[in-house]
């Protein structure tokens, strides 16, 4: 299993397609990488900051900025994921 922070740009995007970003479920942050479903949501929550700030900039809805460069930029933000916690895949 591979950590967040180690994650491919490709990998990252089939992550994000896992999950409806912005849910206030956190079973909605349930994924087939092993990332607690918390810690899926707490990335993500960031993950919509980050898109809200640059729909700022650019004039357009936020959810027109997600994209797998964007999400990849943001993954570049920090260098620290050890909150991250994992949980066993199921195969």
């Amino acid at each position: 299993m591979k950590r967040l922070e180690e994650l491919s740009k490709e990998e990252l995007w089939e992550l994000r397609k896992q999950i409806p970003i912005n849910s206030l479920f956190i079973h909605d942050y349930e994924n087939s990488f092993g990332i607690s479903p918390r810690s899926a949501c707490d990335f993500f929550d960031g993950y919509v900051e980050f898109l809200s700030e640059l729909a700022e900039q650019t004039g357009t809805p936020w959810h027109a900025q997600d994209s797998p460069e964007h999400l990849h930029e943001w993954l570049l933000c920090s260098d620290d994921y050890s909150w991250v916690e994992y949980e066993p895949v199921e195969i």
